[in-house]
């Protein structure tokens, strides 16, 4: 397949989440190992973003809304217990940063639903929404959770504008939904890289925007769902067991 061909076809979501795992990989060798090799956490700045975009686009299709919190929320407590056990403190892993990510998504899609159903029952449910945000925002700081308050919104601003009536119909029919969901994106990635990372390399992460540009929907030949996630947990071990031989 040469190259104009291939961007015409562009990425699946299998392939970008492989792509993904492969960025937080050389990130993390760059942190725990080869701390003086700092293009790794450049190259590294990929991974969350991209992580963000499908725990968005996995919300989105999911039919099962409790299993796929819990699924992503239980393996983000069983990682903070291992933290906690072998460094003698917690690290709000990223995994509990999309668990709040998750809840948010769906709230944001009740009070929507809402709107249509009767505007008055939609307003008490944006008031409670806009609650719902104000304690996300609190708990992301108290908890230190990785990525902060605008971590966990990003995969929330990729759906913001989903499933909205008419309204909804209407601009997509203008503009394209994956502009809409990339522009929304690259504006919450300026927040994150602004407001809540203060790596100078961090800006970098707005890079995958044009790999997330070459997503091309479809789900790809294999699914590997909860082989991504087991994979954050299991590397960061490896990692560290490897740390642990080689001082």
């Amino acid at each position: 397949m040469n190259s104009i061909d291939f961007l015409k076809r562009g990425f699946s979501a299998f392939e970008l989440k492989v792509l993904a795992c492969v960025f937080m990989l050389i990130d993390h060798i760059g942190y725990i190992l080869l701390p003086q090799f700092e293009i790794l956490r450049v190259i590294g700045r990929l991974a969350f973003p991209l992580f963000a975009y499908f725990i968005a686009e996995g919300c989105r299709y999911t039919k099962n809304k409790l299993k796929r919190f819990l699924s992503v929320f239980v393996l983000g407590i069983l990682c903070e217990l291992a933290y906690i056990v072998f460094s003698g403190n917690g690290a709000g892993n990223v995994l509990l940063t999309f668990s709040v990510s998750i809840l948010l998504i769906y709230l944001l899609s009740y009070t929507k639903k809402m709107f249509v159903k009767n505007v008055a029952l939609g307003f008490v449910s944006l008031l409670l929404f806009a609650l719902s945000l104000v304690i996300a925002y609190f708990c992301c700081g108290y908890l230190g959770l990785d990525y902060g308050f605008f971590g966990a919104m990003l995969p929330v601003l990729v759906v913001a504008f989903d499933d909205m009536g008419k309204w909804s119909d209407k601009l997509y029919k203008k503009i394209d939904r994956k502009i809409v969901s990339l522009s929304m994106f690259s504006l919450g990635l300026l927040c994150v890289d602004f407001f809540e990372v203060s790596m100078q390399c961090q800006i970098y992460s707005l890079l995958s925007v044009i790999l997330l540009a070459l997503y091309n929907g479809e789900r790809g030949k294999y699914s590997l769902k909860y082989g991504f996630y087991l994979f954050y947990p299991v590397h960061l071990f490896v990692l560290q067991v490897i740390a642990n031989l080689v001082e």
